[in-house]
């Protein structure tokens, strides 16, 4: 991204972070995804590395189907093996003498492992199908990592960080700084009485866009009028479920059967409705009290072929710029750059 300015500043936990002010969430500003690359150990040719994905945002989850990571290598390096991950593609190896190689590619495309991988092909902090929750949601599954074995490089050769790091998480929307040298990372050992500290860490840090994510920016609508609903006279539109479109394929009225199964991977199927949303969260105030107020909070999923286990919800609301505690839901209020009163159940 060009012409882009950064700033530096330290998130609610602490952590120090840089964001691109052209590419940052108002709602988070602090949030990001933070990619760290460990040397753990040199090799004959090579190196082995820990590749740790790191969730800060505060409530945008890493959903299905899962992130995937690549980058392209600077000299001829070839992953000769990697557990907790694997990559899409192994290349042409027969040319590099690596024949049994995992990755043999320029530019290596890696995905998670699914939960029920093989216990010896997994490590510790991996197999979640991709899966990365928010780190406000559930800071323990805020993260995950994978071990690879790298070599092709020589004896005693320069150690190059990989260039061109990209991030699906899983759709576009992402833009990644250059992986930089960093303090070494340093982990406690024996009960925190010993620090261990890797051989070399690189880390880039790669914050979210809704302009990048869609580059014509695409809304759910839902159109209605009080007092007489003809005055919208597109109500139903929104979706493409018009009443004369008998082949629409995305919206499902009631009364007509999915499509086949050649459809059913490629799209969602969504309900007809009038406000025609995938999904609806509906906000009804119960009472109104002096000193207090009782909201009901509904969200309705409308998907047929769509599921979500692990959501969350953020709300705007001037109320919550006061002193407020909220009761029946986790809540925790973000702080935000422009908006007041910010929280997320």
């Amino acid at each position: 991204m060009k012409n882009s300015e950064l700033i530096i500043g330290t998130g609610t936990d602490g952590v120090l972070r840089r964001r691109r002010r052209d590419c940052y969430d108002p709602l988070d500003p602090n949030g990001n995804i933070t990619v760290t690359i460990d040397i753990l150990q040199r090799t004959n040719d090579g190196y082995t590395a820990r590749v740790t994905i790191q969730n800060y945002y505060q409530y945008r989850h890493v959903d299905k189907s899962g992130w995937t990571i690549g980058w392209t290598w600077t000299k001829e390096e070839v992953i000769v093996s990697m557990s907790g991950a694997f990559a899409t593609q192994q290349g042409n190896c027969s040319s590099l003498n690596f024949q049994d190689a995992h990755c043999c590619k320029k530019d290596p495309e890696i995905a998670d492992l699914p939960t029920d991988a093989s216990p010896e092909k997994t490590t510790e902090g991996c197999c979640k199908g991709g899966l990365i929750s928010a780190y406000a949601i559930n800071p323990t599954k805020s993260f995950s990592s994978f071990e690879i074995s790298v070599a092709n490089l020589g004896a005693n050769s320069t150690y190059f960080a990989p260039q061109n790091l990209t991030i699906m998480a899983p759709g576009p929307g992402y833009t990644c700084e250059s992986l930089q040298d960093t303090d070494p990372t340093v982990s406690p050992d024996i009960g925190g009485r010993r620090h261990v500290q890797v051989f070399r860490t690189w880390k880039s840090i790669c914050t979210y866009s809704i302009f990048v994510a869609n580059k014509a920016p695409a809304c759910c609508v839902s159109l209605s009028t009080f007092y007489n609903p003809t005055i919208t006279s597109c109500r139903l539109c929104s979706c493409g479920c018009r009443p004369t479109d008998q082949n629409a394929t995305s919206c499902i009225r009631e009364g007509y059967n999915l499509p086949q199964s050649g459809f059913v991977n490629s799209l969602d199927f969504v309900k007809c409705t009038d406000h025609m949303c995938p999904v609806r969260v509906h906000w009804h105030v119960k009472n109104n009290y002096v000193d207090h107020w009782r909201i009901k909070l509904t969200v309705s999923n409308y998907n047929y072929k769509k599921n979500y286990s692990d959501w969350n919800v953020l709300v705007q609301h001037p109320g919550f710029s006061q002193k407020s505690t909220a009761y029946s839901f986790n809540g925790t209020v973000l702080p935000a750059v422009g908006f007041a009163g910010n929280h997320v159940p």
